[in-house]
């Protein structure tokens, strides 16, 4: 008997290698032996997707000009590998033909699981006469890996999973390759020049964006007033704000609610009419899902939601943390008893001496019944030397340390303090004053303040006065406006479409979204701001999202189709994609929907587009391009612009005169730019040496090509 187990990457599957007794390395495969598989067995891996969908124009000669012969309804679809991935593909096909049991052991998610079954069909390995199982775990750890193999799964319970993946693949290429074209062609002829793409999740969320920078744009604000006192008793001052709160439109109508209530502007005397003290206590924070670790990171780091997703998965191949992709904060029981049962160590490492106290689950972080696929993320049984700690990334070891300190925080005490009200009565009107004073720092004692502090837990601490005591208090009018909302940065957004729910007025399409989780999934959102910035709809700004003009003109573009903007679109995409998953539709069912749905875009889209008034997106677009002029072309004098991440031609094509935007992964600065583009030499500054943390100053300048090179080292 040959078992073959079927990994999604090199490094998935040197994880596998090494769990086993003994294996030896061949040329896109490992031999293995071992006690848990008797029979001959290999394990061989993907680079990721192996197998693609074809392009429209591999289908019919019809669809090889871009955006002639629409819609593109293949009959059947054709996958294919690409070139450079072929060589793997054939030992990977070789060894499924010749297996009897096939062991999917690619990611444990749907799409792990649309790659291997994908990969097993295009080999042409799928067979009544083989047997197929399914690894699902949640850790790279070798005793994790073991017991996943001890106990797989059916490939049957795995194959319906592939078929939703699947559907939701096809659904996104039909979609991609008739709407990208329609929307780019007619805008075409509105003179408004370049690709556009469309994508069931990256549209909405796109417009998402848009949408809150118009409300930014448009909001007026308004000035109101409002009454702040100060409580003044011997030898102290405390802070009192009117309890109910109210605004006032006028300083007058202000000025008028304190004469009705026998108070004035400035000092007078009070009475202290109640002082309530009470002892609180407070949680460590919830476990991280994928998404609330993006936002964390990009609030405390400022990076983005693709480098949380790239840093926390090379954590879990280092086998430090456990899966990435989750979408759920807690944890079972079992992942609770071993993290008990290594806590020490957790703690020796972290240089943590408080006493482990919450020893049993509380339903804040273990809940067996919230966790379907996979629990928070989490530290794996091992603990990093500080050696190995410390070559680690600097972006590595500051997740590390935030997950690290957030999964000891659950066996620590709360955190304890002393909560004080007081309400001042001056004549008819209450002021409210609240502090609190800390009597047990509990898991606070992990985190620095910026990392749990919320605006509950900055109130200031209040001296002792007593009920019926005589106080004079000042009080005051202050001015001040109303603000517009914030803008989205990564961590937000990411947010933002896990809870799109809440922009949705549909009830049917609300309880969708809160039951799949808002639009897209924890393993895609990373990808489709990605794209977003890639398509140059969007960039960062001092982290902060902005929609460029190209991104404009689109959201423009596609507002009159409701069901390509809105978050409802998706709810009820993924409601019945869900349904395929759990064996209660049909793929068939959903892409004839999905044709219906691009006929409709056809025949409604040429007149949206025609209405649209591109006047304002022409100036918007020249102003956008002068901002980003950075210098003359050496070649032909044209403008040397500044793009994602390099520097071209504003007479492209017709020049093709670039600048790369770094040097070896070093940005290049203002003055960097303009000596190359003079033909001078520059110094970049701060190089980082491969393989070290180290870095050097080098001498670089242009080459007759362009190229930037090194001409040598300096100080």
């Amino acid at each position: 008997m040959t078992t073959v187990i079927l990994a999604e990457k090199p490094s998935q599957a040197l994880a596998y290698a090494q769990a086993f007794q003994k294996t030896e390395k061949k040329d896109g495969y490992f031999t293995v032996t071992d006690s848990l598989f008797p029979d001959e067995t290999t394990i061989t891996f993907g680079f990721g997707h192996l197998v693609e969908l074809a392009k429209p124009s591999d289908y019919e000669d019809k669809w090889q000009k871009f955006g002639e012969n629409l819609p593109i309804f293949p009959q059947d679809y054709q996958f294919q590998v690409d070139s450079d991935k072929k060589k793997q593909f054939k030992i990977v096909k070789d060894l499924l033909q010749k297996a009897e049991t096939i062991i999917v052991a690619t990611d444990s998610d749907r799409e792990g699981s649309n790659i291997a079954w994908s990969i097993i069909k295009e080999a042409k390995a799928f067979s009544k006469s083989k047997t197929y199982k399914r690894l699902w775990i949640n850790s790279l750890e070798k005793e994790a890996i073991r017991a996943g193999f001890a106990q797989l799964k059916t490939g049957e319970s795995d194959f319906p999973a592939y078929q939703e993946a699947q559907t939701r693949q096809i659904s996104d290429w039909l979609i991609g390759m008739n709407t990208s074209p329609l929307y780019t062609l007619e805008l075409q002829k509105k003179h408004v020049q370049g690709t556009f793409s469309i994508g069931r999740v990256q549209t909405p969320t796109l417009y998402m964006i848009y949408k809150r920078q118009l409300e930014i744009e448009n909001f007026q604000k308004e000035p109101y007033f409002e009454i702040e006192g100060d409580v003044q008793v011997p030898n102290n001052h405390f802070k009192a704000n009117l309890e109910p709160s109210k605004r006032f439109k006028t300083q007058s109508d202000l000025k008028s609610h304190l004469e009705k209530n026998s108070a004035q502007i400035g000092s007078q005397s009070a009475i202290i009419q109640s002082v309530k003290t009470s002892k609180k206590s407070t949680q460590s924070p919830s476990l991280f899902s994928l998404s609330a670790l993006q936002k964390k990171a990009n609030s405390l780091f400022k990076i983005s939601a693709k480098e949380t997703l790239k840093t926390v998965q090379s954590l879990y191949e280092a086998k430090l943390l456990t899966y990435p992709r989750t979408d759920t904060p807690y944890i079972t029981h079992n992942e609770f008893n071993y993290l008990k049962e290594n806590i020490e160590s957790y703690k020796a490492f972290l240089g943590i001496h408080a006493p482990t106290t919450q020893t049993e689950p509380r339903k804040r972080y273990v809940n067996d019944s919230k966790v379907q696929e996979h629990h928070a993320i989490v530290l794996t049984k091992q603990t990093p030397t500080k050696e190995r700690f410390e070559k680690l990334s600097m972006i590595q070891q500051k997740v590390y340390l935030l997950v690290a300190k957030t999964t000891v925080a659950m066996f620590l005490d709360n955190y304890d303090y002393e909560e004080t009200e007081i309400l001042t009565k001056v004549g008819q009107l209450l002021f409210k004053s609240k502090g609190q004073i800390p009597y047990n720092q509990g898991w606070k004692v992990l985190f620095e303040s910026k990392e749990s502090t919320t605006d509950k837990e900055k109130e200031p601490q209040l001296p002792k006065v007593t009920e019926g005591q005589e106080v004079m208090i000042d009080l005051q009018s202050k001015q001040k406006e109303t603000q517009p909302p914030k803008p989205y940065n990564e961590g937000s957004i990411i947010i933002a479409m896990k809870t799109a729910g809440k922009t949705v007025d549909d009830e049917e399409a609300k309880e969708l979204l809160n039951e799949i989780e808002g639009i897209g999934t924890e393993a895609t959102r990373a990808e489709i701001i990605e794209t977003l910035k890639k398509r140059e709809y969007i960039h960062s700004q001092k982290n902060q999202l902005v929609v460029t003009e190209k991104g404009k003109v689109l959201c423009q573009a596609v507002e009159g189709q409701s069901l390509l903007t809105s978050a409802e679109m998706t709810a009820k995409w993924e409601g019945y994609l869900k349904k395929i998953g759990q064996k209660q539709g049909t793929q068939e069912a959903f892409l004839t929907n999905i044709k219906k749905f691009i006929i409709h875009l056809l025949e409604h889209v040429p007149a949206d587009i025609d209405k649209l008034d591109i006047q304002h997106y022409e100036q918007a677009k020249k102003v956008e391009q002068e901002q980003n002029i950075v210098g003359k072309c050496p070649k032909c004098e044209g403008n040397i612009l500044k793009k994602k991440s390099f520097y071209g031609c504003s007479n492209y094509p017709n020049c093709t005169f670039t600048l790369a935007g770094d040097f070896r992964g070093k940005k290049l600065g203002k003055k960097n730019i303009e000596e190359l583009l003079s033909g001078k030499e520059t110094i970049v500054t701060k190089v980082k040496k491969k393989d070290s943390k180290d870095t050097y100053n080098a001498k670089v300048k242009t080459n007759e090509k362009g190229y930037i090179e090194m001409v040598g080292f300096t100080k």
